[in-house]
């Protein structure tokens, strides 16, 4: 047993160990690492739990760690041919081929029926050379897999080497047929295809492989090897560059140029004045600066990237998309670059290009940590019928109240059953929403299921459009018993009640401009209104001191949780707040909202508009200029002093 005196139920060790696979496989890796360590210190070296370990350290990039886990779980006598057969992939992608070559061998001897084990024995073969017998085992796999893309794109490697190039070229066709997204047989069949002088087509799919993944490094160096046949060098020369923006190690020292006249120590001035005046907000000082520097059209891709950020915070938003879709271009694997262009495409409203950009929004290096290994495909769109879908919450609480509406049109869609995870703060009001039919907590253990999508992968999964929007609104509803108790609390106050929130989470990365003090709320206060705090976090203690004449009650250490907040949402006459989740809660209710926006807003208030697609509730107050709270709260007192008495 496992910890016999733990509060929780005791587990076996097959029970936790079965747990720790389904963790890992809905993407929960430290529960998954938790439960394995727990065996372990029961059971050391235990080999199901070290081959789980390893399979983890790989897929997170610590490869010495994972053999070494790998290895001790392969030492047990009962160890299956699964152990062997991934030991064998590690070994092969570290270049140890013997040892990958044996640990195979071992696979298909322990169980000749595994197929993975036969494909693995096949590959390491093909790299050492014993290309017939890489070919037998490779044709055994494609004969139990004959609609398998890695079993044809396989053999087609293999029978490249044995120079059968026609036999390769039908293979790899055939895996771009049955996988249009196949990164890496893009890829081989363009290597081929420029062997065998077919320069166009070689050169359309090294793009298509781009287009797919944009950090795929062979595409770069295919192309700048198809440009450099063509005597084409600045263009070669391109192409090296771009893949030095995200793997200069693959690009070699006679490789590119960066394309610019500038010196390096002019350069790095503009680049510390930019940064300095952007800092203090001066971003027309920045544009004067950077459009000066770049007047001859060369200069880093940093400089422009810088450029186009102080366009945008001025709202000079076609300027600023022609910049980014240019950097974009000459660089697509700069993810950053590419998330700031989907920001640009969505909040001037072209969703159609806006959803394909922002899908790269978790190959960001600081995103990065909070990306999920999920065992499962990523849903398309594609229809699901008879299958699981796990639709999973994955940024900010306002993010999920914003994207639960699409829930339903996912399971209409898809035709899957959905299983919906979301975090434990948003549980409850979740279990109220529709389109589900399972519904558990994150880091809870999910059925077993086919597919999954994270809420924000939704819009580009159903193609929204703006014309689609805002759908069934109220899709979220507060708990009655919740309301009842917070009529009877506010009974005694004179209406209209106005909840006010002030302040997003300090760790926003645009909270500076978007947050404000409870004082500049002071001209909202007027005879006969009944102000509430809603504010949470250490802007809450403003309210202990509020301004002067406004009669203020503070709510804010009685809501203890979103439960609170959308039935005191729902007792309200009117919520005023800056941008954050309670608006996005409020606007899922269908309650009236007021937002004060920051001069260059979020994406998904567009532009120069006073009302939400998103929300018919809702109505936003712009700043007229960067920085200007002033107006914003003008404009709401005197609409206020109109509300009815």
């Amino acid at each position: 047993m496992l910890n016999p005196t733990h509060p929780v139920a005791p587990l076996t060790v097959e029970t936790a160990l079965r747990r720790a696979y389904a963790h890992w496989r809905a993407g929960q890796a430290a529960q998954a690492e938790q439960l394995c360590l727990r065996i372990l210190r029961v059971v050391p070296q235990q080999p199901g739990a070290m081959h789980l370990l390893g399979v983890m350290a790989h897929a997170y990039g610590f490869q010495e760690r994972a053999v070494t886990y790998l290895e001790a779980a392969t030492r047990s006598p009962q160890a299956p041919a699964l152990f062997h057969s991934n030991l064998a992939e590690m070994y092969r992608q570290k270049g140890q081929l013997k040892d990958a070559e044996q640990s195979a061998r071992k696979a298909v001897a322990a169980d000749p029926q595994l197929m993975d084990a036969w494909n693995n024995l096949g590959i390491i073969a093909q790299e050492c050379g014993k290309l017939t017998f890489s070919e037998s085992c490779l044709r055994k796999v494609l004969a139990d897999r004959p609609v398998n893309p890695h079993a044809h794109n396989n053999l087609a490697n293999t029978l490249r080497r044995l120079g059968q190039s026609q036999q390769a070229l039908h293979h790899y066709q055939q895996a771009l047929m049955r996988d249009p997204q196949f990164v890496q047989a893009c890829i081989n069949q363009s290597s081929l295809l420029r062997e065998l002088g077919h320069l166009d087509r070689a050169a359309e799919l090294a793009e298509r492989a781009i287009a797919l993944d944009p950090r795929c490094a062979e595409a770069y160096l295919n192309l700048a090897d198809l440009a450099r046949v063509r005597q084409r060098p600045q263009e070669a020369s391109r192409w090296l560059d771009a893949l030095r923006a995200f793997a200069p190690d693959r690009v070699n020292a006679q490789g590119a140029t960066s394309g610019t006249a500038l010196s390096v120590e002019v350069i790095a001035a503009c680049h510390q004045q930019v940064l300095s005046l952007s800092a203090e907000g001066r971003h027309a000082e920045v544009e004067a600066l950077l459009t000066q520097t770049l007047a001859n059209g060369n200069g880093p891709p940093t400089l422009w990237h810088l450029l186009a950020r102080a366009l945008r915070a001025q709202l000079k938003m076609e300027p600023a998309l022609r910049i980014m879709a240019m950097l974009v271009r000459v660089r697509p694997g700069e993810m950053t670059a590419r998330f700031d262009l989907a920001s640009l495409l969505l909040v001037t409203g072209d969703f159609t290009h806006g959803w394909r950009e922002y899908r790269f929004r978790y190959q960001m290096e600081h995103t990065a940590k909070v990306c999920r290994h999920v065992q499962k495909p990523r849903w398309e769109g594609q229809t699901l019928a008879g299958k699981r879908l796990l639709i999973h919450d994955e940024q900010g609480f306002g993010d999920t109240f914003q994207f639960l509406r699409l829930v339903q049109t996912a399971r209409e869609r898809s035709g899957a059953r959905i299983i919906l995870q979301v975090n434990s703060d948003c549980l409850a009001l979740a279990r109220r929403c529709a389109g589900w039919d399972e519904i558990v907590v994150r880091g809870s253990l999910p059925p077993p299921f086919d597919y999954h999508c994270e809420l924000m992968s939704l819009p580009m999964a159903l193609g929204l459009q703006l014309a689609d929007l805002p759908g069934t609104v109220p899709y979220l509803f507060a708990d009655p018993l919740r309301v009842e108790f917070w009529q009877q609390r506010l009974a005694h106050l004179p209406r209209p009640l106005v909840g006010l929130v002030w302040a997003g989470r300090p760790e926003h990365n645009n909270d500076k401009n978007r947050s404000m003090t409870l004082n500049d709320l002071a001209p909202l206060a007027q005879p006969g209104v009944s102000f509430l705090a809603l504010q949470k976090g250490t802007a809450a203690s403003q309210a202990d001191a509020p301004p002067a004449d406004i009669n203020l009650l503070s709510l804010s250490d009685d809501i203890t949780d979103f439960d609170d907040t959308a039935a005191i949402l729902c007792v309200i006459d009117l919520l005023i707040s800056v941008d954050s989740s309670p608006v996005h809660l409020a606007g899922a209710l269908g309650r009236p909202t007021w937002v004060m926006l920051p001069y260059e807003p979020e994406w998904r208030w567009l532009l120069a508009r006073d009302d939400s697609p998103w929300y018919p509730s809702v109505t936003l107050f712009r700043q007229p200029q960067q920085g200007q709270w002033t107006p914003v709260v003008d404009a709401m007192a005197r609409q206020l002093a109109q509300w009815p008495r």
